[in-house]
């Protein structure tokens, strides 16, 4: 009988994710330069740019806001961070019991509310040729393009995440790379000098805090080999790295938004104006409650990511425990202390070099748009690590070779 050989195949996982991500990147700064129907670019001038516009150009679609992705990545990180939020409040038991499907469909309703929100608010602004479409007409067309460009960019992202490497990161990377460039170019060496001192400080505060690990070993009764010496929960510096810094534009945001509706319906109401004009990150109250959002959510979303409670109660159910600690309460109490901490420590590093920068440039010794410097090394840093382990992932997988 003649033997039959299994051809060994070679994965291009890396190779194909990469291209798409490629493909989905050219779409979008295609969206970018896609004008809103009769709008007049001549009549647009980039307004003074300072720390607040710098980071919602981050996850804005373009500086002008008066493309198809004005909106950018805005209102798809809003509703996916609502409906996680709202996930894991309700705990998993809940979680097993709602379907993905459902979790889609939640999200793209919530993503739609919330940039036909935005998309009003913007179309307030724009200017448009003179035609002898109604004015409104030309607003609710815009408001519509806006929309339809955003459920793009959440189809974009989701697709992404599916096919291509670093889900909605991507297009975040981009346009922070978007700012550096034309930021840097505005400014001499000299006037650049703290700002890139602060930024490399942060850069390589992150790094460390991003690649090492705390180890808390764990005693489990499945494993009685030489390997039982060696299992433990691994903890980062930063829980949840830069997150908090990537949606707190998104928090901070939210009372603007609110705020500016309530001034439409109350015109005359000074009280609103005031606090709106405080709120602004180039006010010391508007950056105070920016860097206050920031240490709250790196709490906040490390305890809800890491779950400790859930934690505990995991090693407690498959009868394993923490070296040293009782399963049950005291791992409970253990485990959180350790999150509470280590979110306390990582927030108040992250607010303090922040309020450096944010300090000077209220104090007018560096100029405003330079005062998220420090933010901005933080973000690029957090994002390309993540890419980077998914990349390492991946051509981990690709050099197998498989037997089909």
């Amino acid at each position: 009988m003649k033997g039959h050989y299994l051809k060994k195949v070679k994965t291009h996982e890396l190779r194909n994710r990469f291209l798409f991500t490629l493909l989905i990147l050219a779409v979008y700064l295609a969206g970018r330069s896609i004008l809103l129907y009769n709008v007049d670019p001549a009549a647009h001038q980039l307004e003074e740019l300072n720390s607040q516009n710098i980071m919602i150009s981050m996850i804005s679609g373009d500086r002008y806001q008066y493309t198809l992705f004005a909106l950018g990545i805005m209102p798809y990180i809003t509703s996916t961070l609502i409906v996680w939020l709202f996930m894991a409040i309700r705990g998993s038991e809940f979680r097993s019991r709602f379907s993905p499907r459902k979790t889609k469909r939640l999200t793209l309703i919530l993503m739609i509310s919330i940039a036909l929100a935005y998309a009003m608010s913007r179309a307030d602004g724009l200017i448009f040729k003179t035609t002898d479409i109604p004015e409104e007409a030309l607003r609710a067309i815009a408001i519509l393009e806006m929309t339809i460009g955003a459920v793009i960019i959440h189809i974009m992202a989701n697709s992404n995440k599916e096919h291509g490497i670093g889900g909605q990161t991507p297009v975040i990377f981009v346009n922070i790379l978007d700012n550096l460039v034309s930021t840097i170019q505005k400014f001499s060496w000299e006037e650049l000098t703290r700002p890139l001192i602060l930024c490399l400080i942060m850069v390589v505060v992150i790094l460390v805090m991003e690649n090492r690990i705390i180890r808390v070993p764990v005693q489990r009764v499945s494993i009685h080999n030489e390997y039982a010496d060696k299992s433990y929960i691994a903890f980062k510096p930063d829980p949840i790295g830069v997150m908090p810094v990537m949606f707190a534009v998104t928090f901070f945001m939210l009372p603007q938004l609110v705020l500016q509706f309530l001034i439409f319906l109350f015109e005359k109401n000074d009280a609103l104006q005031y606090i709106y004009e405080r709120l602004k990150m180039t006010d010391i109250v508007g950056a105070a409650v920016y860097l206050g959002i920031i240490f709250t959510l790196n709490i906040l979303f490390s305890f809800i990511m890491l779950s400790p409670g859930e934690m505990a109660e995991q090693l407690q159910k498959g009868g394993d425990s923490i070296v040293g600690i009782y399963a049950g309460r005291k791992t409970k109490k253990y485990l959180r202390s350790k999150v509470l901490k280590l979110s306390i420590f990582s927030g108040c590093i992250m607010c303090f070099l922040m309020g450096i920068s944010l300090g000077l440039s209220l104090n007018g010794e560096i100029s405003s748009e330079l005062a998220l410097f420090p933010a901005t090394g933080m973000i690029l840093t957090g994002v390309s690590c993540t890419i980077c382990r998914e990349v390492k992932t991946y051509w981990i997988f690709d050099s197998y070779s498989f037997f089909v």
